[in-house]
């Protein structure tokens, strides 16, 4: 009989142990995700986002050295008096400018990736006071998907008769951030004009709202 009473006893307070560690488990869960990841994520998020620029404008003004490089996007094509009858686009050179820049920095973000991003180990507490505190952790990227670039231009008037047109581009980008319970994609878009070029003479309306460059293929006003 004693026997007994002592196994229900000791079954017992196995069950209570191991009632206390479910909880303490879901409870730590749940503390991770609810209050600890939006916090690594939030802080993780912005230096993702500063190092995929950095990389980006470094591997956009490593493609393009060449201070003439106007002059080999676009084409401007005068009549007789000097009028501007069109304003076009090379869109093979576009092309080839575009495939580089996405090819090396394709290289830049996975060697990014490789070098992943720090973050102080206080931070994974969910403490605001110890966040950005102790030593760093160092969490894991991921670049994923492809690269997207896009051409856009802009006309801005410079004076009587002259205009400014800049030419930008526009790198998209998106990086996975690996967390201790999840992950989060980061997107980046980062524009760098990389040309501009004062024309002297009357620009026709007809481009000064073409804001895309490829609008400018073959445009006659």
């Amino acid at each position: 009989m004693r026997k007994k009473i002592f196994f229900k006893k000791h079954n017992k307070k196995i069950f209570i142990f191991l009632l206390i560690i479910i909880l303490l488990l879901c409870g730590s869960f749940t503390y991770l995700n609810y209050v600890v990841n939006p916090i690594i994520i939030e802080s993780s998020s912005a230096k993702v986002r500063s190092l995929s620029q950095d990389a980006i404008n470094t591997a956009v003004f490593e493609v393009i050295k060449d201070s003439t490089i106007y002059d080999t996007l676009i084409h401007i094509l005068r009549n007789e008096e000097g009028e501007i009858i069109m304003i076009s686009s090379n869109s093979v050179q576009i092309n080839s400018l575009s495939r580089d820049i996405i090819e090396n920095a394709q290289l830049k973000l996975e060697k990014m990736g490789a070098s992943g991003v720090n973050i102080p180990i206080g931070t994974f507490t969910g403490m605001p006071i110890f966040v950005g505190r102790g030593p760093n952790v160092k969490l894991k990227l991921l670049p994923i998907g492809a690269i997207n670039c896009n051409f856009s231009s802009k006309f801005i008037t410079a004076g009587i008769n002259q205009t400014n047109h800049r030419i930008y581009i526009e790198v998209s980008t998106k990086v996975n951030v690996i967390l201790p319970t999840a992950s989060e994609i980061v997107n980046t878009k980062t524009q760098i004009m990389i040309a501009e070029n004062i024309i002297i003479g009357k620009v026709p309306q007809t481009y000064l709202f073409s804001n895309d460059i490829g609008d400018m293929l073959n445009l006659v006003p």
